[in-house]
């Protein structure tokens, strides 16, 4: 199971959302935020070990594709799942997540309950079969999800 998810985003609200639906799913599941990618980088320095990461592309401080640029360039950081997490639509940004490195890009769901499935079904997941899960998921069209 994947139990230690990180979320980078700068909108409180959105926060808010993605850890209400981590705990649905399961309480016991370890969230940590960041309000931008350069936090992100420093709490995994600093020892925090997520399964996943989930980045927004448009943050101040540190933009989500600086920090995945800066991710990539880590041993031990580049090996951490990356899913580019925005409410753009934009079919170029799915395409240049996947080709630097993030392991898919997702749209924002429109509903609490879309995500709170998404976040269920990575939640169910081994590690291992992280990518086929992704893959299998049913309503990636709805999801606007692009894996890699």
């Amino acid at each position: 199971m994947i139990k230690r998810f990180f979320l980078a985003d700068d909108d409180q609200d959105d926060i808010d959302i993605f850890r209400d639906a981590l705990f649905e799913t399961d309480e016991s599941i370890e969230f940590h935020f960041a309000k931008n990618g350069r936090d992100l980088v420093s709490a995994i320095k600093s020892g925090v070990r997520p399964q996943i990461i989930f980045l927004d592309i448009n943050m101040s401080g540190m933009t989500g594709w600086e920090c995945l640029d800066t991710l990539q360039k880590d041993e031990v950081c580049k090996t951490i799942p990356v899913v580019m997490y925005s409410t753009s639509s934009v079919l170029r940004d799915g395409r240049r997540a996947v080709e630097t490195g993030a392991l898919c890009f997702l749209e924002k769901p429109s509903s609490f309950e879309r995500l709170k499935d998404f976040l269920s079904r990575i939640y169910r997941s081994s590690e291992k079969e992280l990518i086929n899960t992704l893959r299998d998921i049913e309503e990636c069209r709805t999801h606007r999800l692009i894996v890699a």
